[in-house]
């Protein structure tokens, strides 16, 4: 059996390579001047962008990516870039520029290990007819699997119509969406005790699927699937309160004609979660075919036992099954060659 994960972030040596040399100099650079080298990003005031992040060896050298790969159980993962390098603030077209490299980069390093990294596109959302482009150059000639997008742009959300066409692109080209939260608007609240991670990110993450939900999104696309990050945030847990608001609020049924949870069928979570009671909650509220597994490597934040703390449920072997690797293989569309690759290396 071979076990994926969706949420493994790495940075392509391409882009590293391409960054050290200046080619973006001004908005994103390296920084070796430290101990440590670190990601520099000059954004637009009032763009809020981390001024600068680390650039650990283990986020884009490939012999320690495949370690961590085997150190977590995991045959393969679902690759996509630190949300830091979605960069809606460049300019559009820098945004592109910088995007198709990134994209380039990742299928690089999928192409150099086929059996372990599946790559998923990286899109320049700050320019809708730019990213249906690139993600349909991203499918179609790089042979990525899907998309990661952030959950929002530039304080835009996605239910906005403007994004349409992209979900309509992912829609008619069959592959999931992952959203990977990032804070917008007034952070003061959230600066201190780390809160703009612990609480910022699961709260960006039910707002988005909320929106996508209540703003008709999966009504107009009912083929499009979108994969939550960090257990989906506190949404599974307040989605009756959705149901509830639905029912009451006669404005809320407009152009909507389910309540908010039949939607669910369209939305799939990871299982990064910390705890053996809220991911079980997760797996009995949004159905085990519709979670998956998330390490969120390589950060902190992030977990090495995600495949050891699903076996310890003692879930039934079919839903163990489809948490583990089976549901992301069909949502990949991991074909059967490619699958039997797989188990061999797992095995």
């Amino acid at each position: 059996m071979h076990v994926i994960d969706i949420h493994f972030h790495v940075v392509p040596p391409l882009l590293v390579e391409a960054l050290r040399r200046g080619d973006f100099k001004g908005v994103i650079e390296t920084d070796r001047s430290r101990d440590i080298e670190w990601f520099v990003f000059t954004a637009p005031p009032g763009v809020p962008v981390e001024p600068e992040t680390e650039l650990e060896e283990c986020a884009y050298v490939p012999e320690l990516i495949l370690k961590a790969l085997d150190e977590r159980h995991l045959t393969a993962a679902a690759i996509s870039p630190p949300p830091e390098l979605f960069a809606y603030w460049l300019e559009p077209e820098t945004g592109v520029r910088f995007t198709r490299l990134v994209n380039d980069g990742m299928a690089a390093l999928a192409l150099q290990h086929p059996d372990r990294f599946i790559p998923l596109a990286t899109l320049p959302m700050q320019d809708v007819p730019a990213a249906v482009a690139e993600l349909e150059r991203a499918v179609l000639q790089l042979g990525m699997r899907g998309a990661a997008i952030c959950t929002h742009v530039n304080d835009i959300d996605l239910d906005d119509a403007r994004f349409a066409p992209v979900f309509a692109c992912a829609e008619k080209l069959g592959v999931p969406v992952f959203l990977h939260p990032q804070n917008s608007g007034d952070m003061r609240r959230l600066k201190d005790m780390h809160l703009w991670n612990t609480v910022g990110f699961p709260f960006e993450t039910a707002l988005t699927a909320s929106r996508l939900i209540m703003g008709g999104v999966f009504e107009r696309f009912p083929g499009l699937n979108v994969i939550l990050a960090h257990g989906g945030g506190y949404f599974p847990y307040q989605v009756a309160r959705l149901d509830h608001a639905y029912g009451k609020r006669a404005k809320l049924r407009e152009g909507l004609p389910h309540r908010p949870s039949y939607y669910l069928r369209n939305i799939y979570c990871d299982g990064l979660l910390h705890d053996p009671l809220s991911l079980q909650f997760l797996i009995d509220r949004v159905g085990a075919d519709h979670v998956v597994l998330g390490c969120d490597y390589s950060f902190g934040m992030g977990t090495a036992t995600a495949v050891k703390s699903l076996r310890e449920l003692g879930l039934p072997a079919a839903q163990e099954r489809a948490i583990l690797g089976g549901t992301l293989a069909r949502l990949l569309k991991i074909e059967s060659k490619q699958s039997q690759v797989l188990e061999k290396v797992q095995s």
